[in-house]
């Protein structure tokens, strides 16, 4: 599965890319069924519940100046999955890249879909209310 979209956006490279790089901001944001996150450092690792089925998600995350790249595995019993979700930050524009090959490719495919134009559609008062809360 392959999705690609870009977002026109008011906030600025620097407060994005602090709050795009933390996966305790976009994964629960974006991927709607997780529900028990931990972060340390760059790597995260969470739980989550979609279809009924029980699994977990583990990643890192890499930053650059103007990308942000979050790596990950979703494993349910022996069945995987493999996905890399990046954001590229240009002046007053960002670009989303969502990649997934694996287990439940075909099931999740409208339901990802699905959560990312909510995320999208979200965006700019989300960032806006974190920006206020972290004061950035």
């Amino acid at each position: 599965m392959k999705y690609y979209t870009e977002i026109v956006t008011s906030h600025t490279s620097e407060a994005l890319s602090v709050l795009l790089s933390d996966p305790t901001f976009v994964l629960p944001r974006l991927f709607k069924s997780i529900k028990d996150l931990q972060v340390n450092e760059l790597s995260y690792h969470g739980r989550a519940k979609y279809m009924g089925l029980e699994h977990e998600i583990n990643g890192d995350v890499y930053s650059s100046l103007n990308e942000i790249t979050y790596v990950f595995s979703i494993k349910h019993g022996k069945s995987l999955g493999l996905g890399k979700l990046i954001f590229s930050l240009q002046p007053n524009k960002v670009s989303i890249s969502f990649k997934y090959e694996g287990w439940m490719e075909r099931a999740s495919s409208n339901i990802i879909n699905m959560w990312i134009k909510d995320f999208l559609n979200d965006f700019e008062e989300d960032v806006r209310m974190e920006r206020i809360k972290r004061k950035i």
